[in-house]
């Protein structure tokens, strides 16, 4: 089972951090919780939502819970 990082906004919809994909749930948490990932995840968070929106959680979830489309599709 594949793992992704999930990141919920205050304004902007859930995003999926694209390519990272992890093997377990625990190499998901342990890049989230690395200083020196910080900015790769920055980085994304700003392409898509830009600067003025609050983070509320960053989750790791596995692929098949597919949150983001069932919970939030047009």
């Amino acid at each position: 089972m594949k793992w992704l990082i999930i990141i919920v906004m205050a304004k902007a919809q859930p995003i999926q951090i694209p390519i990272l994909e992890f093997e377990t749930r625990n190499e998901c948490v342990r890049y989230v919780n690395d200083p020196l990932n910080s900015d790769r995840l920055a980085i994304e968070v700003i392409r898509v939502a830009g600067f003025d929106d609050e983070i509320i959680q960053v989750a790791c979830l596995p692929e098949a819970n597919n949150i983001i489309e069932r919970e939030f599709k047009s």
